[in-house]
């Protein structure tokens, strides 16, 4: 059976990271996350998505061995006839999480070659895509 919300295309937008020489390679790093979602409304069943991924030091007292950040949107369709109620959640909760999991496999690619070696995003609980105060636009013509 497959989810109402299909992922129709995904691209990255931004990615940045730099090294740092440090002593300790064991130093941890913290991630933060943010989205963006788009509701198209001239294409009714179609919803845009964006994920911005940062990654810093986990303390001000460390250096982190990389930092920098990463952005991924995604053009997603929903079936017409899921319910509208729950479509805000499901376009948060499995976008967001499709879009991580392509977050980081390309940070992981990319700083597989680095020389800390690759950064992989822990894994997150696909609820916490979810925002507490939903905000939707649906003015966006792109």
């Amino acid at each position: 059976m497959h989810s109402p919300l299909q992922l129709k295309d995904h691209r990255i937008l931004r990615i940045h990271f730099d090294t740092r020489q440090i002593e300790d390679q064991n130093t941890e790093l913290a991630f933060n996350h943010a989205m963006e979602i788009y509701h198209l409304k001239n294409e009714d069943h179609t919803w845009l998505v964006r994920l911005d991924v940062q990654f810093i030091a986990a303390s001000e007292a460390t250096v982190a061995p990389y930092f920098g950040e990463i952005a991924v949107v995604g053009t997603f369709t929903l079936e017409p006839d899921f319910p509208a109620e729950k479509s805000m959640d499901l376009v948060c909760m499995n976008g967001g999480a499709i879009l991580y999991g392509t977050a980081r496999e390309i940070l992981c690619n990319i700083t597989s070659r680095g020389i800390h070696g690759p950064i992989l995003l822990p894994t997150l609980d696909a609820r916490s895509f979810i925002p507490k105060k939903p905000s939707v636009t649906g003015d966006n013509n792109e």
